[in-house]
C-alpha cells in the first residue's frame, strides 16, 4: 500500500506542481490585462479559449509520445523509445509551423461567428497572432516534457517549466508595459513574452535529453510513417476532444457576449479561479498515463488498472479541499482579476457553483489520462465531445430563465454528466484489449 503510494506521489506530485505553474502563464497574462482594462481582460478571455482549442491539436504528438514511450519503457526497449522520441521533436515542428500558420487568415471569420465586436475582436487578435505564429515555440517543450514523463521523470518537465514562468513573471510586464516608451506592446507583449520563456525551457530541455542519452542523435533521424500514424492514433481523439471543447466556449461566448463586457470578463475570472483546481486533475492525470502505459507495455492490466483508481481517489481528495476553499472564498478569488463591482458579483456565483462539480472534472481527467496510457483515447472524446456541444443549446435555454447563472448551470451540469460516464465506461474494461 505504501509503495503504491509513493510511486504514485513521486509521479503525481512534480506532475501536479508542472500544471500548476504552467496554469500561471494564464494567471499572469490575465493579471495583467486586468490592468490594461475590463474591455482587454474580455479580449483576452475570448482569445483564451482560441488557445485552448490550439493547444489541444498543438499537444495531439505530444499525447502520443508520452504514451508511446511509457510502453516502450515499460517493454524494456529504451532503443524505440529513443528513436520515438527524436521523430516526434521533428514532427512536432513541422506540424506546428503548418498548424499555426493556417488559423491565422481564419481570425475575423471566428470573431464573426460568435458576433465579438470590433474592440474585442482586435484585442483577441493582438493575442493570438504572434502566438500562432511562434507557435513551435511552445508545442516543442510539451513535446520534450512527454518525452521524460514517458520514461517515468516528471521532476524535469516541472523544473523546465518553472524556469519559463519565471522567465514569463519578469518578462510580461516588461513587454505589456514596456520601459520608458520602449517594448510597450500591449497585450501582444504576453503572447511574446510567453513564446520567449517557453522557448528557452524548450533549448535547456533537449540539452538534458541529449546528456541523458534519452533521444537518438539528431543525424540518424529518418522519417517513420509508423511512428507518425501510431502517434496520431493515440493523440488525435484527445485533441479533437480538446478543439471541440474549445470551440464550443467560443460559441458559449457568443451567448454571454449579450450580456456585455461583465459577462465575458467574469467567465474569464471563472475559468481562471478553477485552473488550479483543473491543472492539479491534470498532473494526476500525467501520472495515471504514465503508470497506466508503463503497466500496459509490460503486460500487466491488473497493475495498471488498480494504479488508475488509486489516482482518482487521491485526485477527488485534493480536489474536494479545493472545491471548500473555492466555494468559501469565490469574491476574493474573483477580485484578484478585476476591481468592476458588477464583474466581482457575477464571477463570484460562477465560483460558486464550479465549486460543486469540480471533483466529477477530475474523475474526467483523470479516467482520461489512463485512458490515454493505455492507448485507447477515444472514449473520452466519444463522451466529452457530445456533452461538450450540449452546452450550446443548454446555455442558450438555462440563460432565458436565469440569465447568466443559467449558462454557469448548464456548464457545471455538463461537467457532472462527463465525469460519471467516462468513468464507467473505464470501468467496463474494454480498454484491455486495444492494445495492438
Amino acid at each position: 500500500m505504501s509503495s503504491d503510494r509513493k510511486i504514485i506521489l513521486s509521479l503525481a506530485i512534480p506532475a501536479v506542481m508542472q500544471t500548476i505553474v504552467r496554469s500561471l502563464f494564464v494567471i499572469i497574462d490575465a493579471f495583467w490585462a486586468g490592468k490594461l482594462g475590463s474591455n482587454e481582460l474580455a479580449g483576452l478571455t475570448v482569445a483564451t479559449f482560441v488557445v485552448w482549442g490550439i493547444l489541444a491539436f498543438g499537444e495531439l504528438i505530444a499525447t502520443g509520445t508520452n504514451s508511446l514511450v511509457a510502453q516502450a519503457t515499460g517493454a524494456g526497449d529504451f532503443k524505440l523509445a529513443k528513436k520515438i522520441s527524436l521523430e516526434n521533436i521533428f514532427n512536432t515542428f513541422f506540424y506546428s509551423v503548418v498548424f499555426g500558420l493556417i488559423i491565422i487568415p481564419f481570425l475575423p471569420a471566428l470573431w464573426s461567428l460568435v458576433s465579438l465586436n470590433e474592440l474585442h475582436s482586435k484585442l483577441a487578435s493582438e493575442y493570438l497572432i504572434p502566438f500562432l505564429v511562434g507557435l513551435p515555440c511552445i508545442t516543442l517543450l510539451l513535446t520534450v516534457s512527454a518525452i521524460f514523463r514517458g520514461y517515468g521523470d516528471t521532476r524535469t518537465p516541472f523544473y523546465l517549466l518553472l524556469l519559463a514562468v519565471i522567465l514569463n513573471f519578469f518578462l510580461a510586464p516588461l513587454f505589456i508595459f514596456g520601459f520608458n516608451g520602449f517594448l510597450e506592446f500591449g497585450l501582444k507583449g504576453a503572447a511574446i513574452s510567453t513564446l520567449v520563456s517557453y522557448f528557452t525551457a524548450f533549448l535547456v530541455g533537449i540539452f538534458l535529453l541529449y546528456k541523458r542519452n534519452l533521444i537518438s542523435e539528431f543525424r540518424s533521424f529518418r522519417f517513420d510513417f509508423p511512428v507518425l500514424k501510431e502517434t496520431f492514433k493515440i493523440g488525435f481523439p484527445v485533441s479533437l476532444n480538446g478543439v471541440a471543447f474549445s470551440f464550443i466556449y467560443i460559441l458559449i461566448s457568443r451567448v454571454v457576449a449579450d450580456y456585455g463586457t461583465v459577462g465575458l470578463a467574469a467567465m474569464g475570472i471563472g475559468h481562471r479561479s478553477e485552473a488550479m483546481s483543473y491543472q492539479i486533475s491534470v498532473g494526476f492525470a500525467l501520472a495515471a498515463s504514465i503508470l497506466t502505459g508503463q503497466n500496459v507495455g509490460a503486460g500487466d492490466y491488473v497493475k495498471a488498472e488498480k494504479y488508475a483508481y488509486k489516482i482518482m481517489r487521491y485526485t477527488s481528495f485534493a480536489l474536494l479541499s479545493y472545491s471548500l476553499l473555492l466555494f468559501i472564498f469565490s469574491y476574493e478569488v474573483a477580485s484578484v482579476f478585476s476591481s468592476d463591482l458588477d464583474v466581482l458579483n457575477t464571477a463570484s456565483l460562477f465560483n460558486k457553483i464550479t465549486a460543486f462539480v469540480i471533483i466529477f472534472s477530475g474523475i474526467e481527467v483523470v479516467t482520461s489520462g489512463a485512458f490515454s496510457g493505455a492507448g485507447d483515447s477515444l472514449p473520452p472524446a466519444i463522451i466529452g465531445t457530445p456533452l461538450n456541444v450540449l452546452r450550446i443549446p443548454l446555455a442558450a435555454l438555462f440563460s432565458s430563465f436565469w440569465g447568466l447563472n443559467g449558462i454557469w448551470i448548464a456548464i457545471a451540469l455538463t461537467v457532472f454528466l462527463k465525469g460519471i460516464i467516462v468513468f464507467l465506461w473505464f470501468k467496463k474494461g474494454n480498454w484491455k484489449n486495444k492494445r495492438s
